[in-house]
């Protein structure tokens, strides 16, 4: 959302920005939901339980389709078939194989070289995300394909769990549905026409959480969405107080994995199964968890490779997550490294009776958390680093309760304007607190080649100062 709109979205009481959100909810409704959506996810959800040998066959057309169009109508990888032709190549452009690794660096560097030349800019969506490390990216959609998309994710990140988009819902997202600074509720915001409560994840601080808790039950919420970090201190706080009225039909998470204690934590607050998901702006791949606690690949959204030294990685060995997104044919990445390490699952059947191909588990995509000092926890602050700042990459450390570093590489154009941005919208999320911007020439990485978004170095005194100066909580 653009500054200025949303520093007067601000402004507006409550109701209003209730009023608002419908209006951007019936926007979003018409993009995202057409005539084909209902056969689309009947489609997928009988795909799911295709024979393997028809599940190939699928990807396999697709693929060819997707190769052929890269390579003739999209001017990035046009100019590389046509350098290698000229230089003797004589490889097939039908082979995926054939075709190099691509980095994420290269898509930011020129981003509407990956677009199509019979596409229309103007009449797609634009997706902006800074991903997982804290990098922008810009990637575009038709109406046919995020309708597509939409379908999908009713198929399989809903009607697996028996619930639908016509349910009333609530997300625990990254949106700044109220200015970080209120004190009084609402954070929270109903999005009429997507029947959605769209919940501040920047609010959570213990003496506010129970407010969260009673707009579940006014606003009967049927089940949960959203960063697991945001649910699972949802949940804990619902367990403090006792709170057995607030029962879900599931709770899915996204956006950071769900680890054993925080799984255990959200069943026994709501009363539900839950659920993991996985997908991206770049929709290269997605996956959902079935009951079993299986990881399954949606084949429409991407062919995906576990690479380990360049390799294919055998069951239960991690690599990177490189895809080929099948579903955007307009904006086609292929053999995209997504920045993400995965690890197959084996090849037999699930008990879920469902075919599609599975991973063990993702390994990347675990943020650190942020605390302030009257007591919430953060994660995903990536959209500090979205709407096109100059940017190369980013991240934010927690050197102190009250003190943050933000280190950046920066690109042409950054300067003191651009610090003060990342300061504020920092502060928008975290509170007051002490901002350092720093320019660097590299972000250091980790062993598996990636650096976190977000570090946290607060020592458990750090930790325990919080809990001490919030004084006595009550039983």
């Amino acid at each position: 959302m653009n500054e200025a709109i949303l520093r007067l979205y601000h402004r507006m009481p409550p109701p209003v920005r209730s009023l608002a959100a419908g209006v951007r909810g019936l926007y979003l409704r018409s993009s995202r939901y057409g005539a084909a959506s209902e056969r689309t996810t009947s489609e997928a959800l009988e795909r799911d339980r295709w024979p393997p040998h028809r599940l190939k066959a699928y990807q396999d057309e697709r693929l060819a389709m997707v190769l052929h169009r890269a390579a003739t109508r999209v001017p990035y990888y046009r100019a590389q078939w046509e350098l290698r032709r000229r230089r003797g190549d004589e490889s097939a452009v039908d082979v995926l194989g054939n075709w190099p690794v691509l980095e994420k660096d290269s898509v930011r560097a020129q981003p509407e070289a990956f677009v199509a030349d019979d596409c229309n800019l103007r009449q797609m969506f634009r997706e902006h995300t800074s991903g997982t490390t804290g990098k922008p990216l810009n990637v575009w959609w038709s109406r046919e394909t995020t309708q597509a998309w939409y379908a999908l994710a009713e198929a399989r990140w809903r009607s697996w769990y028996g619930v639908s988009r016509r349910d009333r819902w609530a997300i625990l997202g990254g949106q700044l549905v109220t200015p970080v600074a209120t004190k009084v509720p609402p954070f929270w915001v109903w999005n009429a026409p997507l029947r959605q409560l769209y919940m501040s994840s920047y609010h959570l601080a213990p003496e506010l959480t129970a407010t969260y808790l009673d707009a579940l039950v006014a606003y009967r919420i049927h089940y949960l969405f959203g960063y697991t970090s945001s649910l699972y201190t949802l949940a804990r706080e619902a367990l403090r107080l006792g709170r057995n009225d607030i029962r879900m039909a599931v709770v899915i998470t996204n956006a950071e994995p769900a680890l054993d204690h925080q799984r255990a934590t959200i069943s026994a607050a709501f009363g539900c199964p839950v659920r993991e998901t996985y997908g991206m702006a770049e929709i290269v791949a997605a996956l959902s968890e079935c009951e079993h606690g299986q990881h399954h690949l949606w084949p429409e959204a991407g062919l995906v490779e576990i690479l380990a030294a360049g390799h294919e990685a055998e069951p239960g060995q991690a690599g990177d997550l490189v895809a080929t997104g099948l579903l955007n044919a307009d904006m086609p990445l292929i053999r995209y490294r997504t920045g993400d390490r995965a690890v197959r699952a084996d090849s037999g059947p699930c008990p879920c009776g469902r075919t599609l191909p599975r991973l063990a588990r993702i390994e990347g995509r675990i943020d650190d958390l942020v605390t302030t000092r009257d007591g919430r926890r953060i994660g995903r602050l990536d959209p500090v680093f979205k709407e096109d700042l100059p940017i190369r990459e980013a991240q934010i450390i927690q050197e102190q309760l009250q003190h943050f570093r933000i280190l950046c590489v920066p690109a042409p154009g950054f300067g003191p304007d651009v610090e003060r941005v990342l300061t504020e919208r920092l502060r928008d999320r975290v509170g007051d607190v002490g901002v350092t911007v720093e320019r660097v020439n590299e972000i250091a990485r980790s062993a598996n080649g990636k650096f976190r978004a977000v570090i946290c170095k607060l020592s458990p005194e750090d930790l325990l100062s919080v809990e001490t100066d919030r004084g006595p909580r009550e039983p």
